[in-house]
C-alpha cells in the first residue's frame, strides 16, 4: 500500500515539516497483508533530513522503516512479485500441483501462506496490473506475465474477492 505525499502531509502537525515532504519525497507507503513497515522512498532531490524524519515518522506509526530509492516496485513487490509469478509459471508449465507449490513454500521457506495462495489473498487483477505496469525489459524476465493469468483474470477468476483464482474459497 502506498500513498502519495498529498495524502501523508495531512497528517503531519508542523507546517516546516509538510512543507519539506511535500518539496522532496515521492511515497511513503507499507508492504502487503498490513505489513508492519514503512517504505520511504526519496528522489535525487529529497535530502538526507527529510528522508531521517520520515524514518522517524514511521516508527511513530509502529512500522518498521526501510528505504530505497525510487525503483519498480521499491523491495517489497520488487521481490514478491517474481516470486509470485515464477510459481504460476511452475504450475503452468506442469512441473508441480499448485497444492505443492504452496506447500513447499510454506514448509522450506517458513512463508506463511505460499505464492498462489498469496496471489489470490492479493488478487489476481492485482498482480496482473502490477506486471502490465512494468516496462518490459527482455533482458529481465522476471516480471513477464502469463498465459495462465492473463486467462483466470479474462474468466473474471480473480482470487478470494470473487470467491475462486487458484483455489476456491
Amino acid at each position: 500500500m502506498a500513498f502519495a505525499t498529498s495524502q501523508v502531509v495531512r497528517g503531519f502537525s508542523s507546517s516546516a515539516v509538510r512543507n519539506v515532504v511535500i518539496k522532496n519525497v515521492t511515497i511513503i507507503g507499507g508492504g502487503q497483508m498490513g505489513a508492519g513497515i514503512a517504505q520511504v522512498i526519496g528522489t535525487p532531490a529529497t535530502s538526507q533530513e527529510t528522508l531521517d524524519s520520515l524514518l522517524n515518522f514511521s516508527k511513530v506509526l509502529r512500522k518498521t522503516p526501510v528505504s530505497c530509492k525510487d525503483t519498480f516496485g521499491f523491495v517489497v513487490n520488487r521481490l514478491l512479485v517474481p516470486c509470485i509469478m515464477e510459481a504460476i509459471r511452475l504450475y503452468e508449465r506442469g512441473d508441480a500441483s499448485k497444492e505443492d507449490i504452496d506447500i513447499a513454500m510454506k514448509l522450506g521457506a517458513g512463508h506463511p501462506m505460499g505464492p498462489l495462495e498469496l496471489a489470490d489473498y492479493i488478487g489476481l487483477d492485482i498482480i496482473n496490473s502490477v506486471i502490465e505496469g512494468e516496462t518490459k525489459d527482455p533482458n529481465n524476465p522476471l516480471f513477464n506475465s502469463s498465459d495462465l493469468l492473463n486467462k483466470l483474470v479474462a474468466e473474471g477468476k480473480l482470487g478470494r474477492k470473487t470467491g475462486e483464482g487458484f483455489f476456491k474459497y
